[in-house]
């Protein structure tokens, strides 16, 4: 009980953090400027899977089979065992001996297919060198994994989800959410060379406490 109310606590505690990475995130997309052929593959990536989603070709099993791999994967980097293991396209599940935050939550949050494409892209460069004339190729794939990803979340967060109950609503989905903003935010950095990363998380860092000092000016104003 107490560790689910300090994790309310937390949660609470990161929404102005959330806020201000939002606004800091609205930015550094400004900051891309002008379109060039890079954006144009990735942006063309994030459209094929919006089509197929709304088209109703979600790829359910392929997206249930990853949460649950990577469920599976955090549990034994931590120590755990795994005592069972369930996919279909209607959902799953994964027994562990071992759970705590970062196996509960880490699917919602670590792209796995754009982890698994980047390695794979740069695991057949070392066969096949020519493939690295070809970066488009990896950049419409990232997108497409990017859309896929968030796209598939939102979705699976729509079905109660034992992981988020566990953890608590609150603190789960500011931390799905601050830390999903992040690693786009890396990703993107990768990609152009228009963006300054640091400069994300820099003002993301301003923006939050001057969230917070205008807050507590407020709750001081009502005494």
């Amino acid at each position: 009980m107490l560790k689910r109310f300090l994790k309310l606590i937390i949660g609470i505690g990161l929404l102005p953090v959330c806020f201000s990475a939002s606004k800091a995130f609205y930015q550094l997309l400004k900051s891309v400027g002008t379109v060039e052929q890079t954006m144009l593959y990735f942006v063309g990536g994030i459209g094929i899977y919006v089509l197929l989603f709304f088209s109703g070709l979600k790829l359910n099993f392929l997206y249930v089979l990853g949460h649950e791999s990577t469920h599976a994967v955090l549990a034994l980097l931590c120590g755990g065992k795994i005592k069972g293991f369930k996919v279909s396209a209607q959902g799953g599940s994964v027994g562990t001996t071992k759970n705590n935050v970062l196996i509960s939550l880490g699917p919602y949050f670590f792209p796995v297919y754009t982890a698994l494409l980047i390695a794979g892209f740069f695991g057949a460069a070392i066969f096949y060198p020519n493939i690295n004339n070809y970066p488009q190729i990896l950049i419409l794939l990232i997108g497409w994994s990017i859309a896929f990803h968030f796209l598939m979340t939102i979705h699976s967060l729509k079905v109660e989800q034992p992981d988020l109950k566990e953890n608590g609503y609150v603190f789960s989905l500011t931390l799905i959410y601050l830390i999903n903003l992040s690693i786009i935010a890396l990703l993107l950095g990768g990609l152009f060379k228009q963006i300054d990363i640091l400069r994300f998380f820099a003002q993301t860092g301003m923006d939050t406490k001057s969230t917070i000092i205008f807050l507590w000016e407020k709750v001081q104003s009502f005494k």
